[in-house]
């Protein structure tokens, strides 16, 4: 009997080892993978804000980038709000740090608005680039670069693109602006971009800040008499209804820009970070794309509708002086003193 229990024993102990081995190799298993596992990425349902019409360019990229980020598999959702619905420019920019919305789909020129990004300002003087390829160059620079992530700091606003070109700013107006001296008296619509404001004023006009979104009926009511857009935006908006002459001054060149705020950029993991920027400049060169297939099509629609009038573009740059710029700058108002060495040293390299 003893030998019986004895061997009994012996058959616990081993069946108790083995279980002890058993159940160690488990859990070694259960950690390995535990220990592997990065943490999960947070889910983001952000607002893209725009002031173009459904069918304009910029709103279309506006979906085309909403559609590449919500089929990424980043856990980040976007909700596109076009034709100024959440807001003006200004509203929708300055308050994207308090949440109005989330994302802003623009130009870069509305950047300055914000006092952090003033360096900006001068990325839209008048005339000061020679072809959209040395903007997009500077653009994309260590210079530039250095601006960006510098006016993201300082604005809670950060430029996840800017890219893509353009039709620069062009004019219309209920009487033919053939030199600088008809823009004298002349009352012209502007956003609120404090460089254009100045150039017309030393043009003679009286510049007038009125939201896109009440642009049509202030043309129509003649609270203003001319307005500085590109010639699609003319086009979808209908101004050729309430503008008679159109005039092409390439003034300012531009592109497109998508804002996010700092704020939610910093929660984001690299990767969602990454699939945002990479969707961003997609979306603004598809824009780009847009532009370039239709503004024959607008050109020739134009000349149906409206008088086309050639500009003495010269007159215009004598009238601003060659020392604009460094007028501008010496002031330190609309940029900081210096901002335009800077170009200027990079123009020359780029030359």
């Amino acid at each position: 009997m003893k030998r019986k229990i004895s061997l009994l024993l012996v058959f616990v102990l081993i069946a108790t080892l083995l279980s002890a081995c058993g159940s160690s190799g488990t859990n070694q298993s259960n950690s390995t993978p535990q220990e592997n596992n990065t943490p999960t990425e947070k889910e983001f349902t952000l607002k893209l804000a725009g002031i173009k019409t459904p069918d304009d360019p910029a709103t279309l990229a506006m979906e085309r980038f909403a559609e590449i980020v919500n089929n990424s598999g980043v856990n980040i959702t976007i909700k596109t709000f076009p034709n100024s619905v959440l807001g003006s420019v200004n509203d929708m920019l300055s308050g994207m740090p308090n949440g109005i919305t989330d994302l802003f789909y623009n130009t870069l020129s509305c950047y300055p608005w914000l006092e952090g990004a003033k360096k900006f300002n001068a990325v839209a003087a008048p005339f000061i680039w020679d072809s959209h390829d040395e903007l997009q160059a500077f653009l994309d620079s260590d210079t530039a670069q250095a601006w960006f992530e510098e006016a993201a700091k300082t604005t809670g606003v950060r430029v996840l693109a800017a890219a893509g070109e353009l039709p620069p700013r062009q004019l219309t107006a209920n009487r033919p602006i053939k030199s600088a001296e008809d823009f004298k008296g002349l009352k012209i619509r502007t956003a609120e971009a404090a460089l254009v404001q100045q150039t017309m004023k030393k043009l003679g006009a009286t510049p007038i800040v009125i939201p896109f979104a009440d642009l049509y009926m202030a043309l129509r009511q003649g609270t203003v008499e001319a307005q500085e857009n590109n010639f699609i935006t003319v086009k979808n908006n209908s101004f050729y209804e309430v503008q008679k002459y159109f005039m092409k001054t390439d003034y300012i060149r531009d592109v497109s820009t998508i804002f996010i705020s700092e704020n939610i950029w910093n929660q984001m993991s690299p990767k969602q970070q990454e699939v945002l920027k990479n969707a961003a400049r997609e979306a603004v060169e598809y824009e780009a794309k847009l532009i370039a297939e239709s503004l024959d099509e607008t050109m020739k629609f134009l000349n149906e509708k409206m008088t086309y009038v050639e500009i003495d573009v010269k007159s215009i740059q004598e009238a601003l002086g060659e020392d604009i710029y460094k007028q501008f700058d010496d002031a330190g108002e609309l940029w900081p003193t210096g901002t335009i060495d800077e170009i200027m040293e990079f123009k020359e390299s780029y030359q």
